[in-house]
């Protein structure tokens, strides 16, 4: 295949899949695996392509993505031409021209932005998001579409390069945690099991895990899949009961984990521990470096990333903002500067691993920080550098309970719930305090700790480490 073959297929990637292939029809797909593998060779290379060429293939599919969606609804042919939009001849710079859309804003537009079906002749599907932001949204979608961009940018981690993804795709492999997104798409074809709605306290249930385990065995080699606090518990108990199991990799999703977390999943598998963004409507986003933790590459194949500020203006590179997506991917549930509601940076400097795909940081929900009385914030990043470094380090919470939770229920107090692995000491006490108040920068707010049996799920049946003072009034918690 040469270099434009090559290009066209990153343009139009759905003229090499089958026309038929749909939910429930994967497994040991040959016609599938070949068209996957293919787009998976191709986006190898295309992640060390010059910026330039990364950049004119962006506007190409700018260019007809938009095109189709103005030809085939009202809607967008009328937005675009309010904003003076002129989608045959875009260039990346004149999105910035549209508004950024939010959540309430889709909500309130309500079915005028899908387009309608007909003209694609394929089976659709639709589901609601888990609305972990307070605002449960409908995704609608071409069932083609999303398993040529969702399925094959699931597996372009470059940690599963060296794994024959036509093996995996020849059986189910998969023993999930929780309810990831990417259930909609490959459930039907390549779960083994899924325990959908575990929390944390439940794998302290031996026969839980007896049945969790022996999934992982019949399904082997595994590949393991779930919310990053259930994936690291079920890691401690895996060490503690002394099995061994056959998980070939691990893949953790919806919440960041500590330091100290991945080192405890790394013991339970020879394979590599997986993370990747990615957003309901939007797929996937990008995929964590392999030689800089922290920092993502963006698929810049099928998305662009802007970062704005409050005013909804473009930051420039390395500043701090929330993450806006425009998605090549969906036609019929389209992505046009949708604001993430994750805040993050996208960096300018080359990455030592070599790829040339821009480099970003996300830090979490926007209005996911502590207030202190005087107005300062302390942002989602410290918050998780607290948690990897101190309490599950230093402070000793992560050996001390078997789950914890921190809640601003008033402007200058914190609650810690605690599910208490043995009795804490007054001395333990005030090391956890201690190594909270660390972030305050001599700011006094009062630290109150109470000991509970469990700790409830937050919103779309995610645990979450953190609940900020703006999520504890609005719930009336």
């Amino acid at each position: 295949m040469n270099n434009q073959e090559k290009l066209d297929y990153l343009i139009s990637p759905e003229k090499f899949f089958p026309a038929d292939i749909k939910r429930g029809s994967l497994l040991d797909n040959k016609s599938f695996i070949e068209a996957v593998e293919r787009y998976l060779n191709i986006l190898s290379e295309s992640q060390y392509w010059s910026q330039e060429k990364l950049e004119d293939l962006q506007t190409m599919r700018l260019r007809k993505f938009t095109s189709l969606i103005q030809s085939k609804s009202s809607f967008w042919a009328e937005y675009f031409h309010q904003f003076g939009f002129f989608p045959e001849k875009a260039t990346l710079e004149d999105l910035g021209i549209l508004p950024v859309l939010n959540r309430k804003i889709l909500l309130e537009l309500g079915d005028k932005t899908y387009l309608n079906h007909d003209f694609i002749n394929q089976s659709t599907f639709s589901y609601y998001s888990s609305g972990t932001t307070g605002v449960s949204l409908k995704h609608f979608y071409s069932e083609r579409e999303i398993l040529i961009n969702y399925a094959v940018f699931l597996f372009r981690h470059p940690a599963l390069e060296k794994f024959s993804i036509g093996k995996i795709l020849s059986r189910k492999s998969f023993v999930v945690l929780g309810m990831p997104g990417f259930k909609h798409v490959f459930e039907k074809d390549f779960f083994y099991k899924n325990f959908p709605f575990i929390r944390s306290p439940d794998l302290d249930n031996p026969d839980l895990r007896k049945d969790i385990y022996a999934s992982i065995r019949n399904a082997a080699p595994a590949f393991l899949v779930g919310y990053g606090s259930l994936i690291a518990k079920l890691a401690e108990w895996i060490i503690e009961d002394d099995v061994d199991l056959p998980i070939f990799a691990v893949r953790t999703t919806s919440e960041p984990i500590s330091t100290t977390e991945r080192e405890t999943i790394k013991q339970i598998t020879d394979g590599p521990v997986i993370n990747m963004l990615s957003g309901n409507g939007v797929g996937y986003i990008g995929f964590e470096c392999p030689t800089d933790q922290g920092c993502f590459h963006i698929n810049s194949e099928t998305n662009i990333m802007e970062i704005v500020g409050k005013d909804e203006t473009r930051m420039t590179e390395g500043s701090e903002g929330e993450l806006v997506i425009t998605s090549f991917a969906y036609t019929l549930n389209p992505v046009v500067r949708y604001a993430h509601n994750d805040m993050g940076q996208i960096f300018n400097h080359s990455c030592k691993c070599g790829r040339t795909l821009p480099l970003f940081k996300f830090y979490g929900r926007r209005g996911y920080e502590i207030i202190l009385p005087s107005g300062r914030k302390i942002r989602m990043m410290y918050l998780y550098r607290l948690h990897s470094n101190v309490l599950m380090g230093e402070a000793r919470l992560g050996r001390l309970a078997r789950q914890f939770q921190i809640i601003q229920n008033r402007i200058d107090n914190l609650l810690l719930l605690i599910v208490p692995r043995r009795e804490i000491s007054n001395a333990d006490e005030i090391m956890i305090r201690l190594a909270i108040t660390e972030l305050f920068n001599g700011e006094k707010i009062n630290i109150e700790i109470k000991y509970v049996d469990v700790i409830p799920n937050g919103r779309g049946h995610k645990p979450s480490f953190f609940i900020p003072l703006s999520e504890f009034q609005e719930r009336k918690l």
